[in-house]
């Protein structure tokens, strides 16, 4: 039903974008299998099939049950807490995938569309370093104790340390927006209610309201991982904070929220206390957002000096 309603826009949109970055659905068809109907999509692979995927990052732009679990296969798709660092792209190239995918997300939040996410697989490679042997071979004459002169432990040889003989990264992204069709209807709008008051599990969850989804998703996938950053630009400051200790693009987690994982799945706010030499905004103290410790006056009777 979603697919037939947003169907003439989704053409439009697919002829005038022609680079968007939405999933290409080649087919629709509907089957009668044991006397029940089966509806199959067909779409487009994100991943070229000739290029081995090695990480599988599945990025919605929010952070309640996103991630931060071990990657025990190369199957596994990792999520949006999982991500260490930038994308690593050409600047031009990350302003023309920034671009689109805006252009993606403003069709997806017009049609009232929710839960799709960027698909993103990375392909590795290896490089190595050169030299680093020749370098150790001329810090040591000798290899055992006697038989030459070190002029540094042998832990230490290559500048003080032990020289990496390879360096391992990102040789090729493939992306795609993924899981197009899921309207923000009344049962997606029960699901949000809940778990956003009643659970009290925050902004973090991944169901939002269409044009709040989309605005995340910008934000926190598009702007954090993949947009060039500009040169002077100042950090962002989350009520008197930086993000410095959140994971990359979790701008919109509030540090007084850190998210403190309970287990498979769950996670509960946790109060963060700043250190004491990082300068505390104006009338923090009387906000709510840090205030320093106040000693009990049980402890303050029981000390040396004091009356009792």
């Amino acid at each position: 039903a979603t697919l037939m309603r947003i169907l003439p826009r989704y053409h439009t949109h697919a002829k005038r974008h022609p680079h968007s970055l939405i999933n290409r659905i080649v087919g629709a068809h509907e089957l009668s299998l044991y006397g029940q109907r089966v509806r199959v999509m067909v779409v487009e692979s994100c991943f070229q099939a000739s290029r081995e995927v090695h990480e599988r990052y599945d990025l919605k732009g929010s952070w309640v049950g996103r991630g931060g679990k071990m990657l025990k296969s190369r199957g596994d798709v990792l999520k949006d807490l999982d991500v260490r660092s930038r994308f690593l792209l050409a600047e031009e190239d990350a302003r023309r995938i920034s671009r689109h995918l805006r252009e993606d997300a403003a069709f997806l939040k017009a049609n009232n569309l929710i839960d799709y996410s960027l698909l993103v697989g990375v392909t590795k490679t290896r490089y190595e370093i050169e030299g680093a042997a020749q370098r150790r071979d001329t810090a040591v004459v000798g290899s055992g104790p006697g038989d030459g002169v070190a002029s540094a432990p042998f832990h230490r040889l290559d500048s003080g340390g032990l020289a990496a003989a390879y360096v391992e990264g990102a040789e090729l992204y493939s992306m795609g927006i993924i899981d197009i069709l899921q309207d923000f209807n009344l049962r997606k709008r029960a699901e949000y209610l809940i778990k956003r008051f009643v659970c009290c599990q925050g902004k973090g969850v991944s169901v939002h309201p269409a044009g709040e989804y989309g605005d995340r998703f910008v934000r926190n996938v598009v702007e954090a991982l993949i947009e060039p950053v500009r040169l002077g630009a100042e950090p962002r400051v989350i009520r008197g904070y930086t993000p410095a200790g959140s994971p990359l693009g979790m701008f919109d987690l509030k540090q007084s929220e850190r998210r403190v994982a309970l287990g498979r799945n769950r996670t509960r706010a946790a109060p963060v206390v700043p250190h004491p030499q990082q300068p505390q905004p104006f009338g923090a103290e009387r906000s709510g957002v840090w205030a320093p410790p106040r000693t009990s006056p049980r402890l303050l009777a029981g000390r040396p000096g004091r009356p009792n």
